[in-house]
C-alpha cells in the first residue's frame, strides 16, 4: 500500500514529525510511505497514492487521485477535508479526541465552579477575600447538560458521572448512543428548552454547520437557570458572541474553547467580561495527540493489511 502524508501544522502539538510517521513504517515494513510538508508536494503523488493522511483535502483534488481509496485525518470534524463527491474515497476522521477533550472540559467546569476568574483577580490585587467562593457547591450535587452526545460528548458524560454529577444528554437521535452510558438521561433536541432550566452547567459539543448555528441563542441562554455556567467545546457557530454578551449578567459565567470568529478579535466585548474564560481552541492540545492518531491509523492498517499476530502466524 502506498501511503502519503501531509500533516504539518503551526500548532506544535498537531505538527507531525518524520519520527511520528516513521512509526507506521516500522510497524508495517511493506508499505510505501511518502512524507510531505505542503500540499504542492502531496499533489505530485496524486497518480500513485492509495491512502492519504492529511489535515486538509479539497473537493477539486479527488479526480486527480485515481488510485486513492482512503483518507484519514486527525480532525474530529469535517471542516478541512471535503468528502469525495463521487463517493469513491472513504474518509475516516479522528476518533481519539474523547478522553483529551473530556479532561479539558472537566478542568473548565472545576475552574468555573470554584469561581477561579474571581480568585485570579483576587490574587492579582493581592487581596485576601475568602467570600468569593461562598456559593460554591460540590459537582456531585449539580446537573450538567451536554448538548451533543456523540463519541466525544459520551466520553465527557462518563468522566462527569465518575464525579457524581447528574448528567443529561441532548442528542438528535436519543435512541442511538455512541457507547453505553448508564445513568445518563438522554433526551431529544425537541426537549432542549425544557431541559435548560435544570442545568447548573450547560456544555455544547456540536459540529459546525447550518443545523447547529446559534443553537444556544440569546433566548435559550435566557432560559438557563440564573447563575448557570455555559461551555462551548465544539464549534464556535453554536454560541454567538453577541448573544453571550447580552446575557452575561444572567449566567454565572462562560468558558469558551471555541468562538464564532477565530481568532477572536482584540476588540471583542467578550474579552472584557469578568465572568468569562477563553482558551484558543486548545482543548485537545496534549503531548499524546500525535501518538493517538498514529495508533488509530495503525489499527486500520492492521486490519487492511492482514497483519500477522505476535505469535508469527
Amino acid at each position: 500500500m502506498e501511503i502519503h502524508t501531509c500533516l504539518a501544522s503551526h500548532v506544535a502539538a498537531f505538527n507531525f514529525t518524520r519520527d511520528d510517521l516513521l512509526r507506521l513504517k516500522q510497524r508495517f515494513p511493506r508499505i510505501t510511505l511518502g512524507i510531505h510538508q505542503n500540499h504542492a508536494d502531496l499533489l505530485e503523488a496524486a497518480g500513485t497514492a492509495e491512502c492519504i493522511l492529511t489535515w486538509e483535502f479539497e473537493k477539486a483534488w479527488y479526480p486527480g487521485f485515481p488510485n486513492l481509496k482512503t483518507i484519514l485525518t486527525p480532525a474530529a470534524g469535517s471542516d478541512w477535508v471535503a468528502a469525495d463527491p463521487a463517493g469513491r474515497v472513504r474518509l475516516i476522521h479522528g476518533t481519539f479526541h474523547g478522553p483529551l477533550l473530556a479532561e479539558s472540559l472537566l478542568g473548565a467546569i472545576l475552574f468555573m465552579n470554584r469561581r477561579m476568574p474571581g480568585m485570579i483577580r483576587n490574587f492579582e490585587r493581592r487581596e485576601w477575600d475568602r467570600n468569593i467562593q461562598k456559593d460554591c457547591r460540590l459537582l456531585a450535587n449539580q446537573t450538567v447538560v451536554i448538548i451533543g452526545l456523540g463519541r466525544i460528548g459520551g466520553e465527557c458524560a462518563r468522566l462527569l458521572k465518575s464525579f457524581g454529577a447528574t448528567v443529561i444528554g441532548i442528542k438528535r437521535d436519543a435512541q442511538r448512543l455512541p457507547m453505553p452510558l448508564p445513568d445518563v438521561d438522554v433526551r431529544p433536541v425537541a426537549e432542549l428548552e425544557t431541559t435548560l432550566p435544570e442545568a447548573d452547567h450547560v456544555v455544547v459539543i456540536l459540529p459546525g454547520g447550518a443545523d447547529t448555528d446559534r443553537i444556544l441563542n440569546e433566548s435559550r441562554l435566557g432560559m438557563c437557570r440564573q447563575g448557570a455556567f455555559v461551555y462551548n467545546f465544539g464549534r464556535g457557530n453554536a454560541v454567538a458572541s453577541e448573544d453571550l454578551a447580552k446575557v452575561s449578567d444572567h449566567i454565572g459565567g462562560a468558558f469558551l474553547d471555541v468562538v464564532d470568529q477565530e481568532p477572536l478579535a482584540p476588540d471583542s466585548p467578550l474579552w472584557s467580561l469578568d465572568n468569562l474564560m477563553i482558551t484558543p481552541h486548545s482543548s485537545c492540545i496534549y503531548r499524546e495527540y500525535r501518538a493517538a492518531f498514529v495508533d488509530q491509523v495503525a489499527a486500520h492498517l492492521g486490519r487492511w493489511l492482514d497483519r500477522p499476530t505476535q505469535s508469527g502466524r
